[in-house]
């Protein structure tokens, strides 16, 4: 059995739920893998962005988008002036036998800057009340103070630079505080720390906290977090009409609505994880889903396509368009069948990733023993 998980980029969970690390741990085999290939290229954006902060070789085969986002991190990092500590290990204040690693720390005369790049795209992060940075901010300060000194008001920037964000155009959110405020925020991590270790920690349900835990599917209290909130008759299977519900209990259930949508999610994750490692299917089933196409040369596409259609059309974003909306850009064009066979070569057709769906579903389940894919439909 592993040890239980109180780093700082899972800190948002357990210093809310410090009863979660221990049910992690105890509930480990059942539960769903956290590998992603969102994950891998958040990894490989860090390792591109430490090389040219340090003037390192910079990793080849690399997308436009992905250089054009970490060169616009690089330029925020290198604004602050004076000398950044890059990817930089060090061990955690509330436990030092452990590490974290901090993307990029600032010193100047005038205020400490520590950068964090985010790379993901669908789910906002936002700066203020951080707890991952507080930890990073408060580690880093502990050793350097062991040879210098801060003033109680010496201002603290905490940022999280997340370029690609979709819901928020502005990659750029700063936290603002002093060296005495981030010492008070960081004592109370420390006590949070100190009772998940004590193994008398309590679970408490929020949805920062819950919405990334891998163990929401089978977590009681995150489960009546939502089903609480649902009238009496509609905690079965068979849903009243809505249009029957008092105005009241109606409003309840909006007001559950996302703890639900996201704990049925968990739950469907469960049996997606049970399914791949074997168990027999009851009710539902795991088959082959659909798969959009993609590129396999983003660079070498658009070369191509700039023959026929302009960039206005290819590229209304910051990325190219995908190969069925390229297909409807060409539909009245004339194009030589050289050009359609350089432009098939350039599109792949990924396998599908396993779907869950009824047992009635006319298509073949797929075999147990898959248990490699990083994401999983489910409909």
């Amino acid at each position: 059995m592993g040890k239980i998980d109180i780093g700082a980029s899972s800190a948002h969970r357990w210093t809310g739920c410090t009863a979660s690390p221990d049910f992690i741990l105890a509930n480990e085999s059942v539960l769903p893998a956290d590998r992603s290939s969102y994950a891998d290229e958040g990894t490989l954006a860090h390792e591109v962005s430490a090389a040219i902060l340090t003037g390192k070789p910079v990793p080849t085969g690399l997308s436009d988008e992905m250089v054009a986002y970490v060169e616009g991190y690089v330029r925020h990092v290198r604004s602050h002036g004076g000398q950044t500590i890059v990817e930089t290990k060090l061990p955690l204040f509330y436990m030092p036998e452990r590490n974290g690693i901090i993307d990029a720390a600032t010193p100047t005369p005038a205020a400490l800057y520590i950068d964090d790049l985010k790379y993901g795209v669908g789910v906002s992060v936002d700066a203020e009340d951080n707890e991952q940075l507080v930890i990073y901010a408060e580690s880093l300060l502990r050793q350097w103070e062991q040879a210098t000194s801060f003033k109680p008001d010496h201002p603290i920037h905490l940022t999280i630079y997340q370029p690609r964000d979709r819901n928020n155009p502005e990659p750029v959110r700063t936290w603002v505080l002093t060296r005495r405020e981030l010492a008070e925020i960081a004592g109370w991590i420390e006590g949070q720390a100190q009772e998940v270790m004590s193994g008398k920690g309590v679970f408490k349900t929020t949805f920062k906290g819950c919405r990334f835990c891998k163990a929401k599917g089978i977590c009681a209290a995150y489960a009546n977090e939502g089903l609480v909130a649902l009238p009496p008759a509609a905690r079965v299977i068979e849903l009243p009409d809505p249009g029957v519900l008092p105005r009241a209990e109606r409003v309840k259930v909006l007001l559950a609505k996302k703890v639900i949508i996201d704990w049925l999610e968990a739950v469907e994750d469960q049996e997606v994880s049970e399914l791949l490692a074997g168990a027999d299917p009851q009710g539902l089933k795991l088959v082959t889903g659909k798969a959009n196409r993609v590129w396999s040369d983003v660079a070498a596409a658009q070369k191509l396509l700039s023959r026929v259609l302009p960039i206005d059309v290819t590229r209304p974003r910051a990325s190219l368009i995908s190969p069925r909306a390229v297909e409807e850009a060409l539909k009245n064009k004339e194009t030589s069948g050289r050009f359609q066979k350089s432009l098939r070569s350039l599109i792949n057709k990924p396998e599908g990733k396993p779907t869950l769906v009824p047992e009635t579903d006319k298509r073949p389940a797929l075999a147990t023993q898959i248990n490699t894919f990083d994401n999983v439909d489910v409909i």
